[in-house]
Parts: structure tokens; sequence; C-alpha cells
């Protein structure tokens, strides 16, 4: 991946972290790599511990992997929200790769979800251009 792609990256999920409620935000390979992103200043991780963060990134990219053997019969996946006590888990696909979102439990996925897609729409414009 190129360095500029990185930069693009890590600016959205920098611009996703700006909204109140949003802890991380990451843009994840689909091998399960984190190649941007992180959590918001000042916030701190509800979970420490680097390997089991590294398992949770290869966890989501497999669980959308394995999800998508259903696009043609019930169309392509926009999001998947894994609701926590302490967290919204919020998984959205982008071309090869997907992004990754904590959020507070008391702010509205689909808010999320949406401010994500529109996030998301110009890196996918840079891609098709610079192709």
């Amino acid at each position: 991946m190129e360095n500029n792609q990185v930069y693009v990256y890590d600016y959205t999920c920098n611009q996703m972290c700006q909204i109140k409620g949003i802890r991380f935000a990451a843009i994840i390979n689909n091998k399960g790599r984190k190649i941007a992103g992180g959590f918001r200043s000042n916030i701190t991780p509800l979970e420490n511990d680097k390997q089991k963060m590294e398992m949770l990134f290869m966890e989501v990219a497999l669980d959308l992997s394995m999800r998508k053997e259903f696009d043609d019969s019930l169309g392509n996946i926009n999001a998947i929200v894994s609701y926590r006590n302490k967290t919204n888990i919020i998984t959205i696909p982008h071309e090869d790769n997907l992004m990754l979102i904590s959020s507070e439990p008391e702010l509205d996925p689909n808010k999320v979800i949406s401010m994500a897609h529109q996030t998301l729409r110009p890196i996918k414009i840079l891609e098709v251009v610079n192709r």
C-alpha cells in the first residue's frame, strides 16, 4: 500500500474520531492487520492487550469475509454492528479493507454508519482516479 493511501486513511479515521462518542476508528486490511487509524486522543482503551486487539482485527476481517459469501443472494453488506455493554463495534466494508469503529453505546450506530460512509466516499473517488 502506498504511503499517500495510508495518509488518506489515517486522515479519514482521524475525522471519524472527532465525532463525540467515537472511541476508535481504523482501517483493517482483509488479513486482519491495522493499516491506519487508532484510538481517539484522551481515550483509555477498554482492552490494553495488543495481542487481543490484533485477534479482534483478524476476527472482524474473517467474519466480514465469511458473510460476503452470501452477497449474491442477499446483497452486499453495508455494515455489521456488535452491541456490547461498554461499546458498539461497527464494521464497514471498504474496497478490500474495512473500517472498524468503536463507539459509546448511547451513540446511534445508524448515524455512525452514515457518517462513515460519507467519510469513506472521497477515498473511493481517489482510488478510482489514481488507478
